[in-house]
């Protein structure tokens, strides 16, 4: 019974680990998706590293936080699956199946919140209509850059629960 225990405990680290790797690469990749889609005439490497436009930084790691938020957030009912699974008895079947499922759930998250985040801009924008925010962020309006950056962090946090829910039922927890 121990040796089991000890087992299970191992595999489920080691998963644990690998989902958080993933979620990180798939958090840092959609990020960056999403802002240069949404910003196509910045160059934020530039504008980050040699310009030193905290704006552009700020507007980027909100962006990172709340696409990283919701993909952490598949992680909870991903472990709770795992669990469940190997309590019924493990399999090369359903090991591929809970794979599967895994790399599903993740890209769920990542594309809710790219969704989410994507279509929050251009409300905020079309609500503003007079503005171009990404000019006067690249001019170094931080104003603009909180307004857009908060906005953002909102629209991760209203998510949550939303991908939560949709992943739990992916996954039939």
């Amino acid at each position: 019974m121990f040796m089991e225990s000890s087992y299970l405990n191992v595999i489920s680290i080691l998963l644990y680990l690998i989902l958080i790797f993933l979620a990180v690469t798939l958090t840092v990749t959609g990020a960056m998706v999403i802002i240069a889609r949404l910003t196509r005439r910045i160059d934020e490497k530039k504008e980050i590293v040699r310009n030193r436009n905290v704006g552009i930084a700020l507007v980027f790691s909100s962006f990172l936080w709340a696409i990283g938020n919701l993909t952490l957030q598949s992680i909870r009912p991903i472990m709770n699956s795992w669990y469940t699974l190997y309590s019924r008895g493990f399999d090369f079947g359903r090991g591929v199946t809970f794979a599967l499922k895994i790399i599903g759930s993740l890209l769920i998250a990542l594309g809710f919140g790219a969704v989410a985040i994507f279509l929050s801009i251009r409300v905020l924008m079309v609500l503003h209509r007079k503005i171009d925010e990404w000019e006067e962020i690249k001019n170094g309006n931080l104003a603009v850059a909180i307004t857009i950056s908060v906005t953002v962090v909102v629209v991760g946090m209203f998510f949550q629960p939303v991908v939560n829910a949709v992943i739990a039922t992916v996954l039939r927890i």
